[in-house]
């Protein structure tokens, strides 16, 4: 068994709601009061965890505040907790990395930013990040994890991470559907750029971005060109409107909200308010943050779920006749006995995720 571990900061928070140095969260799965370490502890701790691969690795532990490798006292001090996860053992170290950060992310409501990780080529630092307009849930993020819902999760979703990493083996026998699913990661991991902070100068690009994932899972490589729109809604409905009652009419705002500044009539809303008043300092006007925060949530949920049907699509005997999800998500809307035994397969997966906490 591989193992990575990956720290995160406590920002607002000194001490950690742990009393235990480890806490066993199932199995394999641990969770780490990092308060309770000394940086010497940590390492020596975490090397029985994960061994070093060899000799000269080892200087990848401690290190200056200015080396680029290994984690310094300073850096160590700003953390709060940490999280140990098993990796597949034909993963490489940094790709075993990247598909547990990416789990991470899709089940928490909102993107973490690590502080360091750790892996048996030594720790190596995550350049700091940290929220603009509202503080990233890191340092209260541990209660999200530390239960037997994150883990069923992880082990249930840990293949589909293939999509978030580039793995010469496995893209070469990669079909249209895979090809939708990595590009559909890529922009998921995107969206992180706006948590960052919102602004009156990006909420157009995030809903473009939101809009384009939607398109790459449901309508790419489509070949009916009638009622795109319709038919994306429709079938987004068929896969989640079970979880998301309102998905329908939050996919039409996304759209109507994307189309007016792609052609324009945003923007000659703003400068009509400029003709009829002088004195307008020509700012564009802030828009709907919140409604902004509820569709990326409706897009975790609905790429979790399309994630989850591609895996056991093949294991289903009725599911695997079709080429695609799209296809069977396009037969659901009429044929309701195939849309419930989707729902009823999907659903359990759907139900181990957090919802979101109040910003």
């Amino acid at each position: 068994m591989q193992y990575v571990f990956i720290a995160f900061y406590g920002w607002n928070e000194p001490e950690m709601k742990q009393d235990e140095k480890i806490f066993t969260i199932s199995g394999d799965f641990e969770c780490w009061n990092l308060k309770k370490f000394s940086t010497e502890e940590f390492i020596d701790q975490i090397k029985t965890k994960i061994p070093p691969v060899n000799d000269n690795v080892l200087r990848n532990y401690l290190s200056s505040e200015s080396s680029t490798e290994g984690i310094s006292e300073g850096l160590y001090k700003k953390c709060l907790w940490g999280i140990l996860l098993p990796t597949a053992d034909g993963d490489q170290s940094l790709t075993g990395y990247k598909k547990a950060l990416s789990l991470i992310n899709l089940f928490s409501p909102k993107f973490m930013s690590p502080a360091f990780y750790v892996t048996n080529f030594g720790i190596q630092k995550v350049p700091e990040t940290k929220q603009i307009d509202s503080p990233p849930n890191d340092h209260q993020g541990y209660e999200l994890f530390k239960n037997q819902n994150f883990a069923d999760f992880y082990d249930l979703m840990y293949e589909q991470m293939n999509y978030f990493t580039w793995m010469r083996d496995i893209v070469l026998s990669w079909q249209d559907e895979d090809w939708r699913l990595f590009m559909a990661a890529s922009f998921y991991e995107g969206l992180k750029e706006y948590d960052k902070g919102k602004s009156v100068y990006t909420w157009q690009r995030e809903s473009a971005d939101m809009a384009t994932l939607l398109e790459t899972l449901f309508t790419a490589g489509d070949t009916q060109n009638e009622e795109i729109g319709y038919r994306l809604r429709k079938r987004i409905s068929c896969l989640i409107g079970w979880k998301i009652t309102d998905i329908e009419d939050g996919i039409k705002a996304l759209y109507k909200d994307r189309s007016e500044f792609i052609h324009g009539a945003y923007y000659k809303k703003i400068l009509r308010g400029m003709r009829r008043n002088q004195n307008d300092n020509a700012m564009p006007p802030s828009p709907d943050f919140e409604k902004l925060y509820k569709t990326k949530e409706y897009i975790r949920i609905i790429f979790v779920a399309y994630l989850y049907a591609s895996k056991i699509k093949n294991g289903d005997e009725e599911l695997k006749q079709y080429s695609s999800i799209q296809g069977i998500l396009e037969e659901s809307i009429i044929n309701i006995e195939l849309r419930n035994k989707l729902i009823n397969l999907i659903k359990p997966v759907i139900e181990l995720l957090p919802a979101p906490s109040n910003r």
